[in-house]
C-alpha cells in the first residue's frame, strides 16, 4: 500500500475528522483488515506508536503502526515453515531475532508463555503480534532508562511500577 493509498484510508477511518485515531476508530480499522483485537490491545498498540503521549496516533504514527504490522506478518509467514498458521518457540527465536531482539531462553519462553494463552507451546499470528508489540513497547521503555545503550539498567520501585505500566497491558 503506498503513502497516497494509506492516507486515504487512514482519513476514511478518522470518523471524527480530528486528524487522529483513537483506539475505537483504530480498532474499526484493524477489523477491515481482519485483525480482531480487544480494545485493550488496540490501546497498547496507540501507545507503543504515539510519540506525542496524546492517546491517539496521527498520520505519521498510524503509518509507522502500519509497516510495524505488515513487517510482523511477513515475518510470521516467513518463519510459518511449515504453514501450520503457528510459530514454534525456535521459529519465534528465529524471526524475533531476525528483527534484532536477542532474548535468552528462559526470556523467550516467559515471554511466548504471556501470548500463549491456550497453552500450545506456539504462538498464532495474532498472538505473535502481540509479542512483537510487547517488545517493541518493552524495549522503547527499556530504552529511556538506558540512554547509554549498556544493556543493563538500575531502578528504583518507582522507575520499576512506571517502566512496567508503559510496558503491560
Amino acid at each position: 500500500m503506498g503513502d497516497q493509498q494509506l492516507k486515504a484510508w487512514f482519513d476514511a477511518i478518522d470518523v471524527d475528522h480530528s486528524g487522529r485515531l483513537d483506539s475505537k476508530e483504530l480498532q474499526r480499522a484493524l477489523a477491515m483488515g481482519n485483525l480482531h483485537y480487544g480494545l485493550n490491545d488496540v490501546d497498547q498498540m496507540v501507545r507503543a506508536f504515539d510519540v506525542d503521549n496524546s492517546r491517539s496516533l496521527g498520520f505519521a504514527e498510524f503509518s509507522r503502526l502500519h509497516y510495524f504490522l505488515v513487517n510482523v506478518q511477513n515475518s510470521f509467514q516467513t518463519f510459518d515453515r511449515d504453514r501450520s498458521g503457528r510459530l514454534t518457540p525456535d521459529e519465534v527465536a528465529q524471526a524475533l531475532q531476525q528483527a534484532g531482539f536477542q532474548l535468552d531462553g528462559p526470556a523467550m519462553m516467559a515471554m511466548i508463555s504471556k501470548f500463549d494463552p491456550d497453552n500450545s507451546a506456539s504462538l498464532s499470528l495474532d498472538e505473535y503480534i502481540r509479542s512483537c508489540l510487547f517488545l517493541q513497547t518493552a524495549a522503547r521503555t527499556f530504552g529511556a532508562f538506558d540512554p547509554q545503550r549498556t544493556g543493563q539498567v538500575h531502578l528504583s520501585f518507582n522507575q520499576f511500577v512506571y517502566a512496567a505500566s508503559h510496558v503491560c497491558g
